[in-house]
């Protein structure tokens, strides 16, 4: 077995963390600070600016060795996806997510194992990038020699599309390190940057990403319902896609003028902070297997709101509320839970209970074990 483990970072690094990129991050010091005697970790990314290479080395200081591809990340999946490859990837290769360099035809001692963190992208960009995802999802199922999911769920759906025998794992993720540290040292220590944001007294947090354009419409659509409780909804993250502003969809929906607190993208300490005092998280991705921030609003005590999905129920594991139906029906939720002190101190034990289930070490050591086994 080779003594070396290469882990294809993805969306590592960009100013706007995303849901892959923030997976990438903790996956890949976990299997770092996990690594078995004799070997070394190291992080392969595509080409990136210095700004960015800067941001990656600096999130990644465990690895024994970061190198990057001659190509743009546009370029390298497009290449890998037809076993194209600027750079030489050999040995025991990691994926933290479809982006991956498969062949069918592997050299002896070559093996490759993926990241399915469910059957839909998280990203809405355009439909090249969706025809990308279900040409490499398909290729992952077909030829890669292991296969990791966030849930069963997720596990039985590729079971469903492929037959995948025993290559897949189910490997769930965690509460994002960095954060919780955060958190700690906030509470330890002096006044901050993140005591100096100014936020409501009471509000329930939505969180937005890069690239997700209609989640954002969908959190529109439910702060707009009748059914929406009378709360400013504290929004973090981006909060434009190309040339649609949320603010200008909040206008367009009639929401009152101060209703959305659009905060923009935030530092750990500061979203720790939000995440800490918001009466509940409110999550409107419809199509999230991951479930990343639920985990992080659970085990910073923030019960989540969300659209009941398979994979998410199993994470979750009753530490949430998981709703049917659509917007109506989660602004109606919300609404139950907000009125229901004694449900949200109750929701709130559970979660921060359920989140201490999940470390990225233990996920570390499992994907360590599934490159054993293989």
């Amino acid at each position: 077995m080779s003594s070396r483990l290469t882990v294809v970072l993805d969306e590592v690094g960009e100013r706007s963390s995303t849901m892959v990129g923030r997976y990438s991050t903790e996956m890949a010091r976990a299997l770092a600070a996990t690594a078995p005697a004799g070997f070394d970790v190291l992080g392969l990314s595509a080409k990136a600016s210095d700004d960015r290479s800067e941001r990656i080395a600096a999130a990644l200081p465990g690895l024994a060795e970061l190198r990057q591809t001659a190509v743009s990340a546009r370029e390298l999946r497009e290449a890998w996806l037809h076993s194209l490859t600027t750079i030489p990837v050999r040995g025991l290769v990691h994926a933290t997510s479809l982006m991956a360099p498969l062949r069918r035809e592997p050299d002896a001692g070559d093996q490759v194992t993926v990241t399915v963190h469910g059957l839909q992208s998280f990203s809405d960009r355009s439909e090249r990038k969706q025809r990308w995802f279900d040409r490499a999802l398909k290729r992952a199922l077909q030829i890669a020699d292991g296969i990791v999911v966030p849930s069963t769920a997720v596990a039985e759906d590729l079971a469903l599309l492929h037959d995948v025998a025993d290559r897949v794992r189910v490997v769930h993720p965690a509460p994002s390190t960095t954060l919780l540290r955060a958190a700690a040292e906030a509470a330890a220590a002096a006044p901050s940057a993140a005591a100096a944001l100014t936020l409501p007294a009471e509000y329930v947090l939505a969180i937005t990403t890069p690239g997700a354009r209609g989640q954002a419409e969908r959190l529109v659509e439910v702060v707009a319902s009748s059914s929406m409780p009378d709360l400013r909804v504290v929004v973090a993250g981006p909060v434009q896609w190309g040339e649609t502003q949320l603010a200008g969809l909040a206008v367009d929906a009639g929401i009152p003028a101060g209703r959305l607190v659009m905060l923009g993208d935030l530092s750990d300490a500061q979203l720790a902070r939000v995440y800490g005092g918001a009466l509940a998280h409110l999550h409107v991705a419809e199509h999230d297997a991951l479930g990343l921030s639920l985990l992080e609003a659970a085990a910073l005590g923030t019960p989540t709101v969300h659209f009941a999905s398979r994979s998410l129920t199993e994470i979750a594991s009753g530490a949430s509320v998981g709703v049917e139906g659509g917007a109506h029906e989660l602004a109606a939720a919300l609404a139950a839970l907000v009125a229901d002190e004694a449900e949200r101190t109750r929701l709130r034990l559970h979660a921060q209970d359920r989140a201490q289930a999940f470390t990225w070490e233990a996920a570390a050591h499992q994907v360590w074990q599934l490159h054993a086994e293989l």
